[in-house]
Formats: structure tokens, sequence, C-alpha cells
């Protein structure tokens, strides 16, 4: 298993998937990609309507809202949701989680992805997953920017 994401085609849109060990308890990983203040931990300010048919809003500030509606939720297990971002046609982001070796394993799927974001959602993707990864095993959480901006070549 590999910390960096993969991309596949599908026509001229793309998924970026990733599948990270992380050394946590599943509850603690679904409480941080599930919550509201899980999610302000390592992603960004949300609110979370966690039914299906539900929302997962995401604040990033002045770049805008995303998320959408809940599309499959299997509590402690399966979160997806379409995840609608300004400027940007409209996408589906999977989260999975399995028990594995005493940890958890996180699968990430962010599908229907337009070919020229595909770049910047991979490095960004890899770098909310390390900051993920801290939060659950409290570690201090390293600075996005500084990780992305690091991590893009690598995806280029």
């Amino acid at each position: 298993m590999s910390d960096h994401g993969t991309t596949t085609w599908q026509g001229d849109r793309a998924t970026v998937h990733f599948e990270r060990w992380i050394d946590a308890v599943i509850e603690d990983v679904w409480s941080a990609i599930s919550t509201p203040d899980g999610l302000a931990g390592w992603l960004s300010p949300a609110t979370v309507d966690l039914v299906n048919g539900g929302s997962v809003d995401l604040d990033f500030g002045e770049e805008g809202l995303a998320g959408g509606t809940i599309i499959e939720l299997v509590p402690g297990k399966v979160l997806e949701f379409e995840w609608a971002f300004p400027g940007e046609p409209d996408s589906i982001l999977r989260l999975e989680l399995a028990q594995s070796k005493g940890g958890t394993t996180i699968t990430l799927n962010h599908r229907l992805l337009p070919g020229d974001q595909v770049v910047g959602y991979g490095a960004g993707w890899h770098a909310h997953l390390d900051q993920l990864a801290d939060v659950v095993t409290n570690q201090p959480v390293g600075d996005w920017d500084a990780r992305f901006e690091e991590l893009l070549p690598l995806y280029r």
C-alpha cells in the first residue's frame, strides 16, 4: 500500500484513488470523516446531515463551498456524497473504511473529475489524508499548503 494516489481515466473524466493504512481504530477514523468536529480537524469546517439523502457541506472559505447530497451511507464503513465545487463540474467523493492490521484502512475515490483538475486533486487529497492521519493518531497536524506544494510536482 502506497501513500501516493493513482489516477484512472474514463473518457475525459478521471478518478483519483488512495488506499491508506492508519494506526487508529476505525471508530476514530469514522468520526473524523463523518462529523463536523472531525472534518474541521483535517479538511474544513463542515455541516453534516449524516443520513442517506442527507448532505455534507464543506466550507473552504474564499475558495467556496464543496459537497452535496449523501449517495451512500453505511455507518462506520462508507460515506459517499456529491462533490459540487464552484467553477467545476460535479464529481463524487467516496470514503470507505475497513479494520486491518490493528488499525484502519481508508480508501478514497474521487471520481468524475475533469482532466484539468486531476493533478490538484491528487496532491490535495494526499495532503489532506496526511492531515487525517495526524489528527486520528494525535500527532501535530502538518501544514496543508506546504505539503500540497511539495506534492504537486509528484502528481504532474
